[in-house]
């Protein structure tokens, strides 16, 4: 879901229609299944969390905190509808819905209302979704809101950082992604959650999620950006040589840090660098050539093609760089052409890219994808051993030269190290490990996200 991309806001503008409706049936803690096709209204939370570090991510507490969840909400009226709604203050009142016109066209947008905002405290504000999210997001902004556009076809338009007609681009903000659905094979709930640092880093957010487990409730939390880390990111890439430090937008008003560009991101607007269109040169070229004389082995971490269970040492796919320059992979993996350093940068262009229209890939291949790329992202896939493997674990990521410093600084800057600094930043040796922080859960009872100051 971390790979789930921002649509770009078009510059013909389009009206959003405001709309309030009634919240479904409330939400019944310690409920084991639930009835219906659909799951039912699920509480979320949004609080400031105070950890008593020194912030100088803000240059006072935010005052108000807007906050939105877009995600396709499927209903029996419509059943794929993109829905985006907006939290009212913790005052009892009906969560605030929008939805795009029956019939979208070009018109001025309504930005988000005042009440979508709330004053900052320690009761913060709770909304109920209205049952399903697939696909979802839910932006948290700091003393400013967002525009969400309309498309002709219905489908919502999210915010874009990086499009200086956006007020996007002028606010301190980010976001969670979510999935809460039935499973249809035993009508379980389930929830998967994480934070997201693949396109940017800014607002310094946390999750904890609580669920029901066969002996009570549990809960697991995912610390997020440590107050101030923001800035300390934005520092650590300004001592870099090359294009690193160009990734950190500042405010136009007082300089101060909006947000930190994932290397990907940059590259995607500002093409024609070629520090960054050439910075991985020296260590892929590093790699292939070792490749040609040795194997390189990877872990598919599944037992075979009928598996879907990860393990941790499981099938091994074998590789090896021919006369005509091709990484040759046993096991119906495939062959590999060179990557570029958008390649991996982004994961999923040149040999990293995902099959599109239908097209489907081996079992070893759809493994082998996201392990070679994060090997190259960690700069590790130059090590002997199998990766992943314990032997090729966290404490060897980020120690090249070159390697992706945007990612090796954001987890630094991380409570736990935990969350996604890149597409495949949950690929982990074994399951002891959770570098993307990713929540998975069945039978979840509440969200909260934290505002880390």
């Amino acid at each position: 879901m971390a790979r789930l991309s921002i649509v770009r806001a078009a510059t013909a503008f389009v009206i959003i229609l405001w709309c309030s409706i009634s919240l479904a049936a409330p939400h019944q803690h310690g409920v084991y299944s639930r009835s219906g096709p659909n799951v039912e209204p699920f509480l979320i939370t949004v609080t400031t969390s105070h950890l008593g570090l020194n912030s100088t991510l803000l240059a006072t507490s935010p005052q108000n905190i807007s906050t939105y969840l877009v995600g396709e909400s499927p209903d029996p009226a419509n059943p794929s509808q993109l829905v985006g709604f907006v939290a009212q203050p913790s005052n009892g009142e009906s969560t605030t819905y929008l939805t795009p016109p029956a019939h979208a066209r070009a018109g001025i947008v309504k930005a988000a209302p005042a009440t979508a905002s709330w004053k900052v405290g320690s009761a913060g504000t709770r909304f109920k979704t209205p049952g399903i999210i697939n696909s979802g997001r839910i932006y948290i902004v700091a003393n400013g809101y967002l525009n969400f556009y309309a498309s002709e076809d219905r489908k919502v338009i999210h915010p874009d950082p990086h499009n200086p007609t956006d007020v996007a681009s002028k606010e301190l903000w980010g976001f969670i992604e979510l999935t809460h659905a039935k499973d249809p094979s035993n009508g379980n709930e389930n929830m998967v959650v994480n934070l997201s640092f693949v396109d940017w880093v800014s607002l310094p957010l946390g999750i904890s999620l609580t669920s029901q487990g066969q002996n009570g409730m549990d809960n697991v939390t995912i610390g997020g950006l440590q107050p101030g880390g923001l800035v300390k990111v934005c520092e650590a890439l300004s001592t870099l040589p090359g294009f690193w430090p160009k990734l950190c937008i500042r405010s136009p008003t007082n300089n101060s840090p909006l947000r930190v560009m994932s290397p990907e991101k940059y590259i995607s607007i500002h093409a024609d660098d070629k520090d960054a269109v050439n910075y991985c040169e020296p260590y892929i070229n590093k790699t292939w050539e070792k490749y040609k004389n040795v194997d390189l082995k990877i872990n598919t971490q599944v037992d075979g093609p009928n598996s879907n269970i990860k393990v941790d040492s499981g099938r091994v796919v074998t590789c090896r760089v021919g006369h005509d320059d091709i990484l040759h992979c046993d096991n119906d993996a495939g062959d590999f052409a060179r990557p570029v350093s958008r390649d991996i940068y982004g994961c999923d262009s040149g040999p990293f890219a995902n099959p599109v229209d239908g097209a489907t890939e081996s079992w070893s291949r759809a493994r082998l994808r996201p392990r070679l790329c994060a090997a190259f992202v960690r700069s590790t896939v130059h090590l002997d051993g199998v990766q992943p493997s314990h032997d090729v674990g966290p404490d060897k990521y980020y120690k090249e030269p070159i390697t992706n410093h945007y990612a090796r600084v954001v987890h630094e800057n991380l409570i736990g190290g935990s969350g996604y600094a890149f597409s495949y930043d949950d690929v982990n040796p074994g399951s002891t490990e959770n570098a993307a922080g990713l929540i998975s859960v069945t039978h979840p009872l509440q969200l909260n996200i934290h505002v880390n100051i």
